[in-house]
């Protein structure tokens, strides 16, 4: 099996933007349903949703197959949102949510370790 590291940097590196811009959007729109539904919060998740994600999913394509992104993308964005959560929202957590988190980290080592050169 090949192993282009420099492919699985760029893939990482632009999943982790995609990731990220929808944890933020997610993250406005959870305080636009707790603060009061201000109309800021869901602006910017709108821009987000509809241009930013788009854009970074186009980007993310460019290196390595729809299946690949949308797991790692999936994977790192539960994670994220159950810490921020947790520390943010004061949502609970319990065990099987901490054996998840290690399995969705783990699922994305072996993804990086599996993966084909092009």
């Amino acid at each position: 099996m090949l192993f282009n590291m420099d492919i699985m940097k760029n893939v990482f590196a632009l999943t982790f933007i995609l990731a990220s811009s929808e944890i933020i959007a997610m993250t406005s729109l959870q305080k636009y349903v707790k603060d009061n539904f201000k109309m800021k919060y869901l602006i910017l998740a709108v821009l987000i949703y509809g241009f930013i994600i788009p854009f970074m999913i186009i980007k993310t394509l460019n290196f390595d197959g729809i299946g690949t992104v949308n797991l790692m993308w999936n994977i790192i964005t539960t994670v994220a949102m159950i810490i921020i959560g947790y520390y943010f929202f004061n949502e609970k957590i319990n065990h099987l949510h901490v054996i998840s988190l290690m399995l969705g980290v783990a699922s994305i080592i072996i993804l990086y370790f599996a993966s084909d050169e092009k």
